[in-house]
């Protein structure tokens, strides 16, 4: 006899076979014949006192007389697809009916196979070297599949670890430093993003920040992202990228232009076997006066709400980083009275479409903020997300803020953030 391969493909061992027939001699006369072929044979009476074996043991085929009290061959059918026993169960209806409509009942009700009465024994032993064939496949697909579950859960774990390692470069939430106040949003589409935000202190007279969002989506844009985030954090310490020193000993902030012109001739020394390239915005705000400067390399345009609703952009446009080593950057200078708000963010906000395929856009989400200007930044951020979500609902128009508030992703990765003038 084929042995039945259980549960990989190295472990075999001897099918159960349980046979269900109220008459005791029937059950007997099988049994005989089952246990000669070297199968394992168990009995029941009727279909409950089935159920309860099958719960007690393990039973790969089930042999059952369709005409039964208490609980028939049919009902039995339907009991044993109806509950979970951890493996498949092949069921072959013994019966001495014949008709279409029978069988098409029995198969409706969960019966793989049918025998007729009297049984034959070379047709039983037929049909159960065909039971084995497929109960060896559906074995051998349970273990591809726990291995491919396996594998999944792996993958899901690694992505929450870098998605932890991810979210500990962000900086706190309102942080105030030297009288500005910043706040942020960052939601990924997957596990990991390929944005990423920060705001810091430089010296005592000057905060930078940044916004990154590099091209793509998932683990590899999540990793580059968190390259860019090193090379600002280390520039802070150690090689001098974002503070330097005169002559007299005296260290004063570089300028942003600068900064992004090393940043893209680092990376494009870096880029030669797999193409890749992010945008980005960096700049520097002195804390005595409000004024700055940031630079604008394909980044989306930031633009500041003054207190009094005014908006004005702040930019220049500018290549992304990491296309031609020999690109140029400019600054643009701006500056911050206080209750003014400079908002940097992603295209994935601008870019978010409705059903129809319409872009979020630039002027909707200035129209958002500005409308919210003297919200606290958290809550600005809720409207946001909110509008988004309606935006990109199939009733848009007829749906209000806060009927929406969905967990589903967003097609792109997502981050704003918000600096504002305290005092």
């Amino acid at each position: 006899m084929e042995q039945f391969i259980h549960s990989h493909p190295s472990e075999a061992m001897e099918v159960t076979v349980l046979i269900v027939d109220d008459s005791k001699s029937y059950r007997y006369l099988m049994a005989t014949s089952l246990t000669k072929w070297g199968f394992k044979v168990c009995e029941a009476e009727d279909g409950e006192h089935a159920l309860r074996q099958l719960e007690q043991q393990p039973v790969h085929i089930v042999i059952s007389d369709w005409e039964m009290p208490v609980m028939n061959g049919v009902d039995l059918c339907r009991a044993i697809r109806s509950r979970d026993f951890g493996h498949y169960i092949y069921v072959i209806l013994v019966t001495a009916r014949q008709s279409l409509e029978d069988m098409l009942t029995g198969m409706d009700a969960g019966a793989d196979d049918f025998l007729s009465k009297p049984v034959n024994q070379s047709q039983l032993r037929a049909r159960l070297h065909a039971a084995e064939r497929v109960l060896l496949l559906e074995n051998t697909l349970a273990a591809r599949n726990e291995k491919i579950s396996y594998a999944y859960r792996q993958i899901e774990s690694d992505l929450q670890a870098a998605a932890k390692l991810q979210h500990s470069v962000l900086p706190a939430h309102n942080l105030v430093l030297e009288g500005f106040e910043a706040d942020w949003m960052f939601l990924p589409s997957a596990y990991v993003s390929g944005d990423l935000l920060n705001y810091f202190s430089l010296d005592e007279r000057h905060i930078a920040f940044f916004s990154v969002d590099v091209a793509g989506h998932g683990v590899s844009a999540a990793m580059l992202s968190l390259a860019v985030a090193r090379e600002f954090m280390t520039g802070r310490i150690s090689n001098q990228l974002l503070v330097s020193q005169n002559a007299a000993g005296e260290c004063f902030p570089v300028a942003p232009h600068q900064v992004v012109r090393e940043l893209n001739q680092r990376f494009c020394m870096d880029n030669d076997e797999v193409f890749s390239y992010y945008t980005l915005i960096y700049g520097v705000i002195n804390t005595t006066n409000g004024q700055g400067i940031l630079c604008q390399a394909g980044h989306p345009t930031p633009f500041i709400i003054r207190a009094a609703g005014e908006l004005c952009t702040v930019g220049l446009g500018g290549m992304p980083v990491g296309l031609f080593s020999d690109a140029e950057y400019e600054d643009c200078h701006f500056s911050l009275d206080i209750g003014d708000r400079l908002y940097l963010y992603s295209d994935g906000i601008i870019e978010c479409e409705n059903d129809q395929q319409e872009l979020y856009g630039e002027q909707r989400l200035q129209q958002l903020l500005g409308e919210y200007r003297i919200l606290p930044k958290s809550q600005v951020f809720d409207r946001v997300e909110n509008a988004l979500n309606i935006w990109r609902s199939r009733e848009p128009e007829n749906r209000q803020e806060q009927d929406i508030k969905t967990t589903r992703s967003f097609n792109d990765d997502i981050s704003l953030m918000a600096i504002e003038r305290m005092n």
